[in-house]
């Protein structure tokens, strides 16, 4: 049976560590899938059927991760599959993770202070709390 790791990945130090954790542990026959999530901006006036409100920006910036990520799986040897996601990232790993029957869920956390986390939200609280698989937190 393949060793899958899903890998939450936003371009960021902490993401960076977890892509070299879950690199590190995947073994021979396992396969990393990495997702970078795009928030959806809160909903416009106007907005078609179908319309999501994405910031471009960010949308460029997390394919741009997801190519660092990339190369630096192919650098290690580590078979990787990229997904580009767009919603709440937390629901977004833990749905990929679902999906993929993953047998590990690798994050970083950004350290946030006890208020940060009070009002938005951690997304490695809410992946440990929803995920369908072992978690993984790195520092």
């Amino acid at each position: 049976m393949e060793n899958k790791i899903v890998v939450g990945y936003d371009g960021s130090e902490h993401a960076r560590r977890a892509l070299e954790r879950a690199a590190a542990i995947t073994g021979e026959s396992g396969s990393v899938i990495v997702i970078a999530v795009s928030h959806v901006l809160a909903p416009l006036r106007g907005g078609g059927p179908g319309a999501v409100p994405v910031d471009a920006q960010e949308i460029a910036e997390r394919r741009a991760a997801l190519e660092e990520a990339r190369a630096f799986l192919a650098a290690k040897g580590v078979h990787a599959r990229i997904i580009e996601g767009t919603g709440d990232p937390a629901d977004e790993i833990v749905a990929v993770a679902d999906a993929e029957q993953a047998g590990l869920v690798v994050v970083g956390t950004r350290g946030r202070n006890l208020v940060e986390r009070l009002l938005l939200g951690s997304v490695s609280t809410k992946v440990l709390q929803k995920a369908p698989c072992d978690v993984l937190v790195v520092r």
